[in-house]
């Protein structure tokens, strides 16, 4: 009897530790792919307007929200602010991804009129 409860005991303390190392693993991957998400989808907006503009020099950069499209769709939006010869000027990214496969959509980069300055 003492064997078997001594093998129960070291196997239910295994299967807790799997369960909590599971549950942390879990979590911490979460946090870290919304980060990757971020960077990501930033790095694109950039790289996007720079093509756009090609002879302008990206002066800042902010992110202004995310937004659900829909199940399949959703879109960050970021504000960029460009100088190219004598005028500084924001353009609108839109970027446009399906959340669950993390699979890029559509890239659309429009010039803001009389924008403000970020």
């Amino acid at each position: 009897m003492m064997k078997k409860n001594a093998v129960s005991k070291i196997l239910f303390t295994l299967v807790a530790l799997t369960l909590i190392l599971t549950a942390g693993i879990k979590a911490y991957g979460e946090q870290n792919v919304e980060e990757v998400d971020y960077e990501k989808w930033s790095r694109i907006a950039l790289s996007s307007v720079k093509e756009k503009y090609p002879d302008s020099q990206l002066i800042d950069y902010k992110y202004v929200k995310r937004e659900a499209v829909n199940e399949e769709e959703a879109k960050d939006i970021f504000h960029v602010k460009v100088k190219q010869r004598n005028e500084v000027f924001i353009v609108n990214v839109d970027v446009v991804f399906n959340p669950k496969t993390a699979k890029l959509i559509t890239v659309n980069v429009v010039k803001i009129k009389g924008a403000p300055s970020l």
